[in-house]
């Protein structure tokens, strides 16, 4: 099974879940190149590849696997065969985290003026109730639980707390 081709000009399109291309090939390689619940070839769907699915009840970083099309919007509906419930109950990005040793339970938010690392090195700051990008683009401030929802507690580290003295 060949690694997975970047596309042109663009970022590879699982970065959305926060894998990065050694994690993609990974998650290809688990689901051995095939849809997770009806074991369609990508080549045989309806659009020439496979979607990544996540649990959306746990963030949209929970990748649970490789699904056809067809599988993947049967599972919102219940209109699955009763195998999907193998699928389901053992995702992903648990065997993942265990793997590394990671933690998954959410934290507790940090005081106000701490500083939070996510994947890819982006840093978040809190600024009083909300969470601010800490760039040169100033986007929309964001919730504490927006942000473990978005990159997973194991994808985030406190950099700077506020209880911290600075010199």
């Amino acid at each position: 099974m060949a690694e997975h081709t970047r596309p042109r000009g663009r970022p590879c399109s699982h970065r959305v879940y926060q894998l990065d291309c050694d994690d993609y090939d990974r998650l290809v390689r688990h689901a051995a190149g095939r849809c997770q619940i009806c074991a369609v070839p990508p080549e045989q769907t309806k659009h020439g590849f496979l979607v990544i699915d996540h649990d959306d009840a746990v963030g949209q970083w929970a990748v649970r696997g490789l699904l056809c099309s067809n599988c993947n919007t049967g599972l919102p509906t219940g209109s699955m065969p009763a195998h999907a419930t193998a699928y389901l109950t053992q995702p992903w990005w648990r065997s993942e985290a265990e793997r590394r040793g990671q933690d998954t339970a959410p934290w507790p938010e940090p005081p106000s003026g701490s500083v939070v690392a996510a994947c890819r090195g982006l840093r978040w700051h809190r600024e009083g109730d909300s969470w601010r990008h800490v760039a040169k683009y100033r986007g929309a401030p964001r919730s504490w639980w927006w942000l473990q929802r978005h990159y997973g507690p194991h994808n985030m580290r406190l950099v700077k707390s506020s209880e911290e003295k600075t010199a």
